[in-house]
């Protein structure tokens, strides 16, 4: 075939770059193509590098709420067992957290019985004091006094004695405050200090500064630990 017929003409016009006379040379669209493919292919093979030089066998885990960085949260929590008995709805020995209160321990014996004394539980238990291992909890019931027994809490399951001396280890702010020169402030700073560390002598008081040696001479004898 002549190289004058149209369809040469065409083909030459697309192969041939266009450059009109005194103007700047315009590509053609074969030639953005093949620019845009050119790219395509150096992206190409910088991702090949990037992933061929990643350590081989290497993965990071992103472990959430439940992953192993909180596997050891859930250990086993220190308890102590003590005993409520008394005006509660389920007298028995309980097992609870280290710290828990007396009010805590009588929650587990599922609270109050119909049969309480609330003014004589109000002065003899203090609610807020921190449990000890083998305390045990006696909740006055109505017409213990008549009968000649008393409720409280006492450490080591021994029973508290009416018109005995005061434990200075689990009597309540209103029985601290019958001492002799004993306030309410100073019966706070006595319970303040045994839920720190239980006393182990009454001269604990003098010293850890809770009260003067004078003070104390009034009621040693009416105390115990």
């Amino acid at each position: 075939m002549g190289m004058n017929a149209p369809w040469r003409a065409l083909e030459a016009a697309e192969e041939s770059p266009v450059q009109t006379a005194g103007g700047p040379w315009r590509p053609s669209a074969l030639h953005l193509m093949l620019a845009a493919a050119a790219v395509l292919a150096v992206g190409s093979l910088a991702a090949v590098a990037f992933m061929e030089m990643r350590p081989a066998g290497q993965v990071e885990l992103i472990s959430g709420p439940s992953g192993p960085a909180t596997a050891g949260a859930s250990a086993s929590q220190a308890m102590v067992v003590v005993q409520v008995g008394g005006a509660v709805a389920r007298p028995g020995v309980y097992s609870l957290p280290v710290g828990s209160r007396v009010a805590d321990a009588i929650g587990a014996a599922g609270g109050y019985s119909a049969d309480v004394d609330p003014r004589a539980a109000e002065t003899k238990l203090n609610l807020a004091a921190r449990l000890q291992d083998a305390q045990s909890i006696v909740v006055p019931r109505r017409g213990d006094a008549a009968a000649g027994t008393s409720g409280g809490t006492t450490s080591g399951g021994s029973s508290a004695t009416p018109g005995g001396p005061i434990n200075l280890n689990t009597a309540s702010a209103a029985e601290l405050d019958t001492l002799p020169g004993i306030g309410p402030v100073t019966a706070a700073k006595i319970i303040a200090s045994r839920e720190e560390k239980p006393f182990a002598s009454v001269d604990d008081l003098v010293a850890r500064k809770i009260v003067p040696a004078s003070t104390l001479a009034k009621f040693r004898d009416q105390v115990t630990v």
